[in-house]
C-alpha cells in the first residue's frame, strides 16, 4: 500500500498535463492527447495473427516502448476483443509509463499507472464540482468501464465523507481550466 502523498504527486502531475496541453473536454480524446505528448499509438490489429500472438505474449493489454533517436515513443495496445473503455484505460495506464519515462520491468509502478489512468480519465475534483458522482453517470461522461466508474465513484464518496466538497489548493487550477463557472462560484464560497 502506498502513502497518500504518492497519489497526490500523481494527481498533481496529471493536473499539470491537463494545463500544459490545454485538455478541456470530455471524454478525453486520447489519440489527440498522445499526439500532443509525442507518443505514437499502435493497435495490435495492425499486425498479422502471428505477430499479434507475440504481442499478446508480451502483454495481453498493451505496453510502452521508449523512443529512440530514429523513432518516437510508442504505446502498443490490444484493440482486439476488448471494449473501447478497456482500450482507453490501457492507453492511459501506458501514458503514465511514458510521461515518467519508466522501465517496462518496473512492475512496482503499475499500481501508480492504474491510479494515473483512473484519475486522468476521471479527475475526481472535476467530477465533484460537476456533481457527477454516480458510477453510471461517470461511465457515460468519461467513457470508462463500469469498474473504473465504480472506483471513481467510491473515491468521490470517500473523499466527500472526509472533506465534503472542499478542493485542495493544487486542484484549483484544474477546476479553473475545466469548469470556470464552478471555479468562480467555489472561489466566492471560500
Amino acid at each position: 500500500m502506498r502513502s497518500g502523498p504518492e497519489y497526490d504527486e500523481v494527481a498533481k502531475e496529471i493536473i499539470q498535463i491537463y494545463i500544459d496541453y490545454d485538455i478541456i473536454s470530455f471524454p478525453l480524446k486520447l489519440k489527440k492527447i498522445c499526439i500532443k505528448l509525442g507518443v505514437s499509438l499502435v493497435p495490435y490489429s495492425k499486425y498479422t495473427d502471428d505477430e499479434v500472438d507475440l504481442l499478446n505474449k508480451r502483454s495481453s493489454k498493451g505496453f510502452f516502448v521508449r523512443g529512440t533517436c530514429e523513432r518516437e515513443a510508442r504505446i502498443y495496445y490490444n484493440d482486439l476483443g476488448i471494449t473501447k473503455e478497456e482500450m482507453r484505460f490501457t492507453i492511459a495506464h501506458e501514458l503514465k509509463h511514458y510521461v515518467d519515462n519508466e522501465n517496462e520491468e518496473d512492475l512496482d509502478s503499475d499500481d501508480l499507472a492504474d491510479y494515473f489512468a483512473r484519475y486522468f480519465l476521471c479527475p475526481v475534483p472535476y467530477l465533484i464540482v460537476k456533481g457527477i458522482v454516480e458510477p453510471n453517470d461517470i461511465a457515460i461522461h468519461c467513457k470508462v468501464s463500469p469498474a473504473a466508474a465504480s472506483y471513481a465513484s467510491s473515491n468521490i464518496k470517500n473523499r466527500m465523507k472526509w472533506y465534503g466538497s472542499k478542493l485542495f489548493d493544487y486542484e484549483l487550477p484544474l477546476i479553473k481550466l475545466l469548469a470556470p463557472e464552478e471555479y468562480h462560484v467555489y472561489q466566492r464560497a471560500q
